[in-house]
């Protein structure tokens, strides 16, 4: 299959990789020519990584390398192409216009897919005038690493393309959920109770975010905290998802975004990629501070309501 990615940061390189490895050729384009030139850079470091660490033979990279297409103009004519993943930024306007250039490029028979995290797949894909082309297919960072990749069908998509967004998913390693389009679909809607509770605790002065990310880790057994996480997914996006997941369920209070979050954003403390979020990243950084280890023997108070109450602390104890 040729896939034309519009959109190389962070999310759009991912998807370059993973497809590319996966055998399709992948055209990665952008707006900016230099973000599609760090790109392939970029896709270029994590193979070679991989061959250093013995997951990738040298043949199969630069198999992958060679299928990778670097294309100057996002909306040049491309016959071939069979599905295109957009993945600029998080705005709905800008999504639709994305997509109304490409449709103007793009054959009828290219499938469109939006790696949009919280918006509308059925408003963004109501701009074409073939609105049934378009279907959600979110992909979580880092791409190659995280399995899971939703595909989320609009209220007029056709009913062939979600089939064959799985397939393609599954085909390249990956695993397919199909979700509805509702805010935030499964992932990020049921995800936002630990990235708005953490910004809460903060808000009130519990701890600081790097006590919140130990106890996360260490208590909930995750392999990174709340805080690094916004830091990796870089807070401008996470701002974003959490502001349309709270308007798209009509203000509901316990998704509530956190006044935290917009100065953090217009500041550009967006995290690793800027260099400096709930962190600072780079040669210049401080180095973590050591953290005792969790011994286990902390008392930590369990309080258990309910009927089944007795049995559940006769578990704990």
């Amino acid at each position: 299959m040729r896939i034309r990615i519009v959109g190389a940061g962070a999310m759009g390189r991912g998807i370059a990789q993973w497809a590319a490895v996966g055998g399709h050729t992948v055209e990665l384009c952008d707006v900016r020519t230099e973000a599609v030139t760090a790109g392939v850079d970029f896709v270029r470091s994590m193979l070679e990584r991989a061959v250093h660490k013995g997951r990738m033979s040298a043949e199969d990279s630069a198999a992958a390398l060679e299928r990778l297409v670097p294309l100057d103009d996002p909306w040049a004519p491309g016959p071939e192409v069979e599905l295109v993943v957009e993945a600029v930024r998080e705005d709905l306007d800008t999504k639709a216009e994305v997509f109304g250039k490409l449709e103007q490029a793009l054959p009828e028979s290219a499938v469109f897919a939006t790696n949009t995290s919280s918006l509308s797949v059925t408003r963004i894909a109501a701009s074409l005038r073939d609105p049934g082309r378009l279907a959600g297919l979110h992909f979580f960072n880092p791409v190659p690493l995280m399995k899971i990749v939703e595909v989320v069908p609009g209220a007029a998509t056709r009913p062939g393309i979600p089939p064959v967004l799985t397939a393609l998913v599954e085909s390249c390693g990956h695993r397919a959920v199909t979700v509805a389009d509702t805010p935030g679909f499964l992932v990020n809607h049921a995800g936002r109770g630990l990235v708005t509770e953490a910004l809460a605790l903060l808000e009130e002065s519990v701890a600081d975010p790097a006590g919140i990310d130990r106890i996360a880790r260490d208590v909930l057994g995750l392999r990174m905290g709340p805080f690094e996480l916004m830091d990796l997914t870089g807070l401008d996006v996470t701002a974003a998802v959490i502001d349309s997941i709270w308007q798209g369920f009509r203000h509901e209070a316990r998704l509530r975004p956190s006044f935290l979050t917009p100065n953090r954003v217009t500041a550009g403390l967006h995290g690793r990629k800027t260099g400096q979020g709930w962190f600072a990243y780079g040669p210049d950084a401080p180095a973590p501070a050591p953290e005792p280890p969790v011994t286990g023997d902390a008392g930590r108070p369990v309080f258990v309501a309910g009927e089944e109450g007795d049995a559940l602390r006769g578990e704990l104890t």
